[in-house]
């Protein structure tokens, strides 16, 4: 047989077709399946170009047998498309009614779909090609299905989960451990000589139930607050302390919880001195939970002001878009604002390409305005491409750049967020002409008060307000502002003295006003703001974008990273330490410490961390459902080994300093 089925896919039996002779379509239905053959004839000889078959579906089983040979020539034309489009076609079918599908014009439901896609072919005609001769394409579809149907095992092999039983030596390793643990041996002599349990008046007491150290809990202080968990605690030497962390904070029964439930989770049931650092330290540095948990601490620093003291001094860049194409074609917005006046400029943009913005800076901003001494803008490539900043070099602007991902920096940002709203409020009806009223709204904002300046941007650059249409209908008193001048010189010097005098007068007020507003909101901002520093050579976790993100599931941060510069306080370059990849101007709102598991957070003996080398991790449990029904009954000792307290002293290295607490002193009146 797979010989057989090898020559039928193999030439001479099998040949690549040729676009100028017509195809001739072979199809057949069967209760089961549908079967197809792609032919063509080369000196009237029939060869085969492909085959084609497929089981049919519960719907179409229900067919009646014309339309499942219908349903035949439908699929087989739908499937051999990329060779039957542009060509002459022949079909060839055993059923005979078919040969009225394409003539007949009162066709109906799925025949009527049917017959309009097959129209999209050059089908000449449909022949009648009886059964006994049309055996290839009748194989094709009977061919038989297995009457043995395999049962598939789509259950996953289930992990083992709680094995109690595997574990049953942890409390006899506890034993061996607290005896060999040099902290624990001396309280585990004395109460084994004593058999009392060691207590002291201000601490709980120490007790040996079946030979294992135990620590006696207090009743809570609150008389109406149950105590939960155990009464008595597990003492765990410091060899099995990490093991103890990993079950409680890393195994998938505890979560990844945070401080205060792990520490809870392990509190209530074991005790060692310094379980609540190691708690603090084990999860402060679990990679995971840096990488994925969200950190609810603002991290942002303290903020960064810049002040101007002249117009066009330092001037700020940034495209909007893109926005629905105008009549005009233009889809983008470039913005410009002045830091000192607030003055804008807009300018719509077919493209966005570094050569149309170098043309409008130099053509409208330079020789309009003059050569500013800084550009700030974002990342974005026109402003970062080699053409933007030789431009600028060769006029002896510095350009600076925004942060990655960080555009709060750049001043024009906070001008789109008022613009937007304007735009969209006058392109309400028609959406492809929001570039219509684009000179008007910046005339608006020109003439209009601003908080931070005290002025308006076209009095800061003129030293005189703009008549406006509204001055035209609207009759006002005379301003104390400088008349236009007249031919007389003395009026055109007394005229450049009073200009020269209100601008000077309004520069100083807006400086004024700038570094008064800036220390308001620095002051503001830095009620909110961590004091955060950070240093070349730290590592660090950087959050990952909205964009790049591909899911809800995915991290949150990406790391650990490096910071190789510092360019300022709240602006870092951050390498990637897993690709090498250089992530950029990062600012210090997405950054946060990373805090590697190798990291000893103290420097006594009970210090925790993750790569101990003391005594090997054990898995916390594991359980194979299936078996448990056949476990034994485990037997829980009864807690009756507690015995009398006893007066036995605690030895002096375990004894802590008694807190007297001072009487408050009252006033004598």
């Amino acid at each position: 047989f797979n010989q057989l089925k090898i020559a039928l896919t193999q030439a001479p039996l099998l040949q690549a077709p040729n676009f100028n002779e017509p195809f001739i379509l072979e199809t057949d239905a069967s209760d089961y399946g549908l079967g197809a053959i792609l032919t063509q004839e080369f000196e009237n000889q029939k060869f085969v170009i492909a085959y084609a078959s497929r089981t049919q579906t519960a719907a179409e089983r229900n067919y009646f047998p014309t339309e499942k040979e219908a349903l035949a020539i439908f699929w087989a034309t739908k499937h051999f498309r990329p060779y039957l489009e542009g060509t002459t076609i022949y079909i060839r079918s055993d059923c005979r009614a078919l040969q009225w599908l394409l003539n007949t014009k009162d066709l109906s439901g799925r025949l009527a779909r049917w017959a309009i896609s097959l129209s999209a072919f050059n089908i000449v005609d449909i022949k009648y090609k009886p059964g006994k001769t049309n055996t290839n394409c009748d194989t094709l579809s009977r061919y038989p299905l297995s009457p043995h149907l395999t049962i598939l095992n789509t259950t996953p092999p289930t992990s083992p989960l709680l094995n109690l039983w595997n574990n049953c030596t942890l409390l006899d390793n506890i034993r061996e451990e607290q005896y060999n643990d040099a902290q624990l041996r001396p309280i585990v002599d004395i109460l084994s000589n004593d058999a009392h349990p060691l207590h002291h008046k201000f601490h709980p007491p120490f007790l040996l139930i079946n030979g294992i150290l135990y620590r006696y809990r207090s009743p809570p202080y609150n008389p109406h607050q149950r105590l939960t968990g155990l009464r008595h605690l597990l003492v765990i030497p410091h060899s099995l302390q990490s093991q103890l962390l990993t079950w409680t904070h890393d195994h998938p029964t505890a979560g990844h919880c945070g401080r205060e439930k792990t520490l809870y989770r392990l509190s209530s049931r074991v005790y060692w001195k310094t379980i609540r650092k190691d708690v603090i330290q084990y999860i402060r540095s679990c990679h995971l939970c840096q990488q994925y948990k969200y950190d609810n601490r603002t991290l942002t620093a303290s903020l960064q002001m810049h002040i101007v003291h002249e117009p066009w001094h330092t001037i700020g860049v940034d495209i909007m878009g893109p926005f629905p194409v105008t009549q005009r074609q233009k889809q983008y917005l470039l913005v410009v604002v002045d830091y000192f006046t607030r003055w804008v400029e807009l300018f719509p943009l077919r493209t966005t390409i570094s050569s149309h913005i170098a043309d409008i800076l130099v053509d409208e901003i330079i020789c309009r305005w003059g050569c500013p001494t800084y550009i700030l803008s974002d990342n974005g490539p026109q402003f970062v491409s080699e053409l933007f900043t030789h431009i600028c070099s060769s006029l002896g602007i510095q350009t600076k750049n925004t942060s990655n991902y960080h555009p709060q920096t750049n001043m024009t940002e906070r001008v789109n967020r008022n613009l937007k709203p304007m735009i969209a409020q006058y392109a309400q009806e028609n959406t492809h002409s929001w570039d219509r009223h684009l000179s008007k709204l910046a005339l608006s904002i020109r003439t209009s008060i601003n908080e931070t300046t005290g002025e308006t941007p076209a009095y800061l650059n003129f030293g005189r307000d703009p008549k406006l249409p509204i001055d035209l209908l609207l009759t006002e008193p005379s301003r104390n502002q400088p008349t236009l001048p007249t031919s007389i010189p003395a009026e055109i010097d007394t005229y450049k003295q009073h200009l020269r005098e209100a601008l000077l007068t309004a520069h100083r007020i807006a400086q004024e006003h700038n570094e008064v507003r800036k220390l308001q909101q620095k002051t503001k901002y830095d009620q909110h703001s961590s004091h955060r520093s950070f240093k070349e050579g730290h590592l660090v976790w950087v959050s990952i974008p909205s964009p790049l993100k591909h899911g809800k599931l995915d991290p949150q941060y990406q790391g650990p990273c490096r910071i190789i510069q510092v360019l300022s306080p709240t602006s870092f370059i951050i390498h990637r330490l897993s690709d090498g990849v250089n992530l950029g101007a990062t600012n210090i709102d997405r950054i946060k410490p990373f805090y590697s598991p190798n990291m000893t957070h103290t420097t006594t003996q009970t210090g925790i961390n993750r790569h101990q080398s003391a005594a090997p991790i054990q898995p916390l449990m594991s359980v194979n459902v299936d078996n448990v029904n056949n476990l034994p009954t485990p037997h829980i000792p009864p807690n009756n080994h507690s015995l009398p307290l006893s007066s036995t002293p605690l030895p002096h290295r375990y004894q802590h300093p008694v807190r007297i607490r001072k009487q408050p002193n009252r006033l004598n009146l």
